[in-house]
């Protein structure tokens, strides 16, 4: 079954609150969140190993770096109308 370009624009336009809901729900989120920042935090300091491993100890850094975070995730644009959903 193919949906037309309209259908997928409907559906996308009224699932993307419920899509945003369960994303900040979900405990994933951290997790992941926790993952960027140490990424981030090792190719900041240059600490990168070869084989793609850190070699600093962010057991501390990061969850301070994170408690510094706020991450929103918002529709970018959503009908004026609520009931055109």
């Amino acid at each position: 079954m193919t949906l037309s370009k309209e259908t997928v624009n409907k559906l996308a336009d009224a699932m993307t609150l419920e899509v945003i809901e369960y994303i900040t729900k979900s405990p994933k989120i951290t997790t992941f969140l926790y993952e960027m920042v140490g990424e981030a935090l090792c190719e900041t300091l240059g600490n990168k190993q070869a084989d793609g491993s850190c070699s600093f100890d962010g057991s501390k850094l990061v969850p301070a770096v994170v408690d510094r975070l706020r991450i929103n995730i918002i529709p970018n644009s959503m009908p004026s109308d609520p009931a055109d959903l």
